[in-house]
């Protein structure tokens, strides 16, 4: 079992409230409040990123289990939402669920259950929302098979 670091970089901008980040030492862009989002024009906030993360990490484990079952792909996307509460009394917020719609459109005659077990395996082995497991944060995976 090897490990590995991962690194992203943030600092604060001349904008009070506007951080830049920089993922993996690539891309970068500004992350801000999500009240602010509509004011920053391709900014996204802390809670899209932990949502897309998410999301990502479920997608990219599928499309993994697909090429090892040697399964074709013709297509495959994510829905992410992410519902949130905030406590009135005690201004504390937190995501109560999270939801990941996959659509996948694979070639006719794909064997469904096959492809159901191997997109529960992706669910099971994200390490993104392996670390949800035992908080308060439910995340629910759902499969929409196309043929075509």
């Amino acid at each position: 079992m090897g490990n590995s670091t991962f690194h992203a970089k943030l600092g604060k901008t001349v904008t009070p409230k506007i951080h830049s980040i920089t993922l993996g030492g690539h891309q970068t862009t500004t992350v801000c409040p999500p009240p602010m989002l509509s004011d920053q024009p391709g900014s996204t906030s802390p809670h899209h990123l932990f949502l897309a993360s998410i999301g990502s990490c479920v997608n990219l484990v599928f499309e993994i289990a697909l090429e090892k079952a040697r399964v074709e792909v013709f297509g495959l996307e994510s829905e992410i939402t992410g519902d949130y509460e905030t406590d009135d009394d005690t201004g504390t917020s937190r995501f109560d669920s999270i939801k990941v719609t996959t659509n996948v459109t694979l070639p006719k005659g794909t064997n469904e259950d096959k492809i159901r077990r191997l997109f529960e395996v992706a669910h099971k082995n994200c390490p993104i929302g392996n670390c949800l497991v035992g908080s308060c944060v439910k995340l629910i995976t759902e499969l929409n098979i196309e043929y075509q």
